[in-house]
Order: structure tokens, then C-alpha cells, then sequence
């Protein structure tokens, strides 16, 4: 009947247990973990003397206990350091039964390892009978309170990953990266051996670029990886790999190596991240878990911070394209003009005193080089890149221009065009010159539209003028090519280049009404809305 009696309440205890386990694994953080656990000890298993002692450093420091055991330290419940018979029973694993904690206080119980976490300490007044029952079920409530801190220390360190990684973003060279990649793995994952190497410029080494501390302690020199190592495998592979024991393995790149296991995770094809430990079996699958939702931030930092690296060389390519580009207008301002001016005076002055029909030739030869030395000028102004952009509106645009363009008969524009992203000033050069393209070859009555194209990726600018021979349209955007006795040739290669400048590109067709098309692919795509064309 007592062997019944003690099986049922065994039994009541268990189910007991079962729910404060699902309260455990609700539980938000670690001290409300151990205020779960030391109140299923005390209410549940009639363990009154108890306390829960987490981690900290090299002790373990209490966290939560019952008044019973506070009472029993007159207030102060003990921290445990290292070297003391309960840091001995959290190093070795093992539960301790029915320990005297410090030999001067009358309890019996257990002390249970929390994983790696800390211990609880479970007892009761020696005058109270302690089952083999309550000491096995003590046992599984420190391995339940193992996994709700696990899972506390997962979400943490990955909270603490997803803030490292907004800083990873941040850097600005491939470099800092793996500065601040070796920093986040050092103290948010507490790899303290560690280092990211990258692969070399040539293409058959992974270069160590930002070591530890701890790491260069253990190895001194840190050296390459070359393909015949082993950790160069993973890299190749793609995939992650974990070493109980890198000296079992035949290919370890370096034999005396004073590192035992050794965890290699793949950052895409830029490198690898490493972490060591002289320890054998020390990475575990959360480790594994935990590096490789790191390694994916490391791996889209480093891929930034490459783009950005390409665009800053572009940008600098293009401001000493710039410079000479302005070199090159002055020189065509300054060095060009100033005889032209001359020689325009000395004419002036011929004219007055000699009467030629030579002399006109002369003038208009002189009014031709004004007219290349201006077209000049502004194609070395739409050789540079943009400046800055912004949404800008095609219909007010293409109104304001033609109202500024001599000549010509009337404009219909598409009031569903809307806007496109652009150098404001350089869009309107660019329809300033279609439409004076339009003027000079359909005369004084070309009627002009500006429209926006069928798939919304781009607009158009139409005349009804003569059009361009389809044998002509490959050529039209050449420099110097023109079908005008006093024709420049650089009108439409200052649009094409304006185009370029924005990253559009612009072709020529013919219009509906038998006239030219130029088509401005912008990509924006942006739809816009219906409506008919304005006069």
C-alpha cells in the first residue's frame, strides 16, 4: 500500500512537473526561468531549501530562492567560484546527491548541472525524508530548465547577431568587415579564437585579414590557407564543416597545430570565417546554427561593401574624365576663340575698306567655326556624368522647351507622361535638341509630339518632318555626320550622350507621320496615367 501510495504520488509529482515545464518554455527571460524552476522545486517536489546559481565568469552566482533557503544564509544566499565542491559537480556534469552545500547548514537533497548554464541546488530540512523519486525528478527538471535557457541564449545571440549585422553593413571597405566580423563573433557568439580569411588577389590562397587576439596567442604566426589544406575544402565546397580533432585528418594544412577542433564556415565566394578551440569536440550543432546565420550577414556585408568599392574606383574614373573634359573646354573656350575673335575683328575692319565677294565667304566660314566651337563646348559638357537627380516632370518640360525653340509649328504632349528620374538641366538640353533637330530639317511649319512610350519604359519625341533614310539611322548619332550644308553634326550626339549620362539609351524610327521618332528608353516603367495630348 505504501509502495502504491509513493508510486501515485510519483506519478502526481510527474504531471506536476510536466506543466511547469510548458510554463518554463513560455518564460521571456533567464531570471524568470529561475523563478519557475525554484517554485516547481519547492511546491511540486517539496524541496524548500532551494536556489538556483547561473554562470557568471568564473562563479555562479545565485539568481533565484526560496525564503527557506534565504532564512538558512540569514540573507544572503552564497556565491559558488571556482575551485568550490559545487563548481566542481557544474564542471564534471554530474549530479551530487544528498550534498551538505558548505557543512554548516542541516539539508539533504541534490545539485544539478543546468547544462552549461549553472546548477540548481535542491533540498530539505534534515527531519523531512528525501525520496529516490524526488532527486530523479529533480534531475529532469534541470534538464527541462537546460533547454528553456538554450533557447534564451539562442534568441539573445541571434538578437545580437541581427544588430552586428546593421553594423556590418556599415563598413566601408572588405577590410573593416572582417574587423568588425572577427569583433561580433568574439563577444556576441563567444568564438575567441577566430579569423576571416579572404581569398587572394591571384586567386589560389585565402589571405588572414582580421585575427584575434586569442587566435594569434595560440598560433603566433597565422599563415595562408593553400588549396591542399583542409580547411580550403570547405571552401570549396560550400558548405560548413566541423573537426572533433583537426590531427586525425591527413590534410591538415599544418600538423603541430596547437588547435583540436575547429569550425569552418564558407562566406560565399569571398573567403572563409574560422574558429578554433584546443579543446576536442568543442562546437556543437548550435554553434554550427548560430555561425552560419553569421557568416550570411559577414557574406552580404562583404558583397556591399565590393559594389561600393567598384563604384568609388567609377567615380573617381569619372571625375578625372571630368577634368579633362573641362581641360579640353577650355581649351576650345580660350585657345580657339580668341584668334576666331581676332580674326572676326580684322575682317570687320577689311570690310569697311575693301569691297569682295570673297570677304562674305570669309564671314560665314568664321560664323561655322563659331557654331562647332559652341556645339563643342557642349558636348564636353554631356561627356560628364550627371549631377543630381530627381523626379522631374516631362510634360511641363517638354512645353517649357519647345517655347524656348525658335521656329517651328505646334507641340502635342502626352499629359500621362508623369515624371522620370533626372538631371533636370541635362533633360531638357537633350529635348532642346531633338526639337531644334525637328526645326532645322521640317522648317518653320514641323509639328512636334512628345509622348510616352507603349510599355511606360521610357518616352519618345516625334516630328512630321521629312524623317531619316533607314539606311541613315545607324550613322545619325555619329559626330560631325549632318545632311545640312551649315549642319554641326554634334545635335544628336550631345542627346545620345545625355542619354548615356542617366543610364537611358535613345534610337530612331520612324513617325506616324512619316517624319523622325526619337525613342528615350529610361526603364523607369513607372505606368502614369491616361489622357489625351495638349496642345
Amino acid at each position: 500500500m505504501n509502495a502504491g501510495n509513493a508510486a501515485d504520488g510519483g506519478l502526481d509529482m510527474a504531471r506536476s512537473l510536466y506543466a511547469a515545464t510548458e510554463e518554463l518554455m513560455t518564460a521571456e527571460t533567464p531570471e524568470a526561468v529561475c523563478g519557475v524552476v525554484v517554485s516547481a522545486a519547492k511546491d511540486i517536489l517539496g524541496f524548500r531549501l532551494t536556489g538556483v546559481n547561473l554562470r557568471d565568469g568564473d562563479a555562479l552566482a545565485p539568481v533565484a530562492v526560496t525564503d527557506r533557503t534565504r532564512e538558512s544564509y540569514g540573507g544572503d544566499p552564497p556565491t559558488f567560484r571556482r575551485g568550490s565542491d559545487v563548481w566542481e559537480v557544474f564542471e564534471g556534469g554530474e549530479p551530487l546527491w544528498a550534498l551538505d552545500a558548505d557543512g554548516d547548514h542541516d539539508w539533504q537533497g541534490v545539485v544539478v548541472p543546468i547544462g552549461t548554464h549553472g546548477v540548481i541546488l535542491a533540498g530539505a530540512d534534515r527531519d523531512r525524508a528525501v525520496d529516490e523519486t524526488r532527486l530523479e525528478l529533480a534531475g529532469l527538471l534541470a534538464d527541462n530548465t537546460a533547454v528553456a535557457l538554450d533557447r534564451l541564449e539562442r534568441e539573445r545571440r541571434l538578437d545580437e547577431l541581427h544588430k552586428a549585422a546593421r553594423e556590418l553593413m556599415t563598413a566601408r571597405d572588405t577590410a573593416s568587415v572582417a574587423a568588425a566580423a572577427t569583433n561580433t563573433a568574439h563577444e556576441v557568439l563567444r568564438l575567441r579564437v577566430n579569423a576571416v580569411y579572404l581569398l587572394g588577389s591571384d586567386g589560389d590562397r585565402l589571405v588572414p585579414v582580421s585575427v584575434t587576439s586569442e587566435a594569434r596567442d595560440l598560433f603566433g604566426d597565422v599563415t595562408d590557407i593553400r588549396p591542399d589544406g583542409l580547411a580550403w575544402r570547405a571552401f570549396e565546397s560550400g558548405e560548413a564543416a566541423v573537426y572533433d580533432d583537426v590531427t586525425a585528418h591527413s590534410a591538415v594544412q599544418n600538423p603541430e597545430t596547437p588547435v583540436r577542433s575547429e569550425l569552418v564556415v564558407p562566406l560565399g565566394n569571398h573567403g572563409l570565417f574560422i574558429a578554433g578551440s584546443p579543446d576536442r569536440g568543442a562546437f556543437d550543432d548550435a554553434d554550427v546554427a548560430l555561425a552560419q546565420v553569421f557568416a550570411d550577414n559577414v557574406e552580404a556585408a562583404l558583397g556591399r561593401a565590393e559594389r561600393e568599392a567598384v563604384l568609388r574606383r567609377r567615380e573617381t574614373a569619372l571625375e578625372r574624365q571630368n577634368d579633362r573634359l573641362e581641360e579640353f573646354a577650355s581649351v576650345v573656350s580660350h585657345d580657339l576663340r580668341n584668334p576666331l575673335n581676332v580674326a572676326q575683328g580684322r575682317l570687320e575692319l577689311l570690310m569697311d575698306s575693301v569691297d569682295s565677294p570673297h570677304l562674305d565667304h570669309i564671314e560665314e566660314a568664321h560664323g561655322r567655326m563659331e557654331a562647332l566651337i559652341e556645339d563643342l563646348l557642349a558636348l564636353a559638357r554631356t561627356g560628364r556624368s550627371v549631377g543630381e537627380t530627381a523626379p522631374v516632370p516631362l510634360p511641363s518640360l517638354a512645353r517649357d522647351t519647345w517655347g524656348a525653340v525658335s521656329g517651328g509649328g505646334d507641340v502635342a504632349v502626352d499629359s500621362a507622361l508623369g515624371t522620370v528620374d533626372a538631371d533636370d538641366t541635362r533633360l531638357r538640353e537633350l529635348l532642346e535638341n531633338l526639337m531644334r533637330n525637328a526645326v532645322e530639317h521640317g522648317g518653320s511649319d514641323v509639328d512636334v509630339e512628345v509622348g510616352r512610350l507603349a510599355d511606360g519604359a521610357g518616352f519618345y519625341v516625334a516630328d512630321d518632318g521629312p524623317g531619316i533614310p533607314e539606311a541613315d539611322r545607324d550613322d545619325v548619332f555619329e559626330r560631325g555626320y549632318t545632311t545640312e550644308e551649315d549642319g554641326t553634326g554634334f545635335g544628336l550626339p550631345i542627346v545620345r550622350e545625355i542619354a548615356r549620362a542617366h543610364g537611358w539609351t535613345v534610337s530612331v524610327a520612324g513617325s506616324d507621320a512619316g517624319g523622325a521618332r526619337f525613342e528615350i528608353r529610361t526603364g523607369d516603367g513607372d505606368g502614369g496615367g491616361d489622357g489625351g495630348a495638349e496642345n
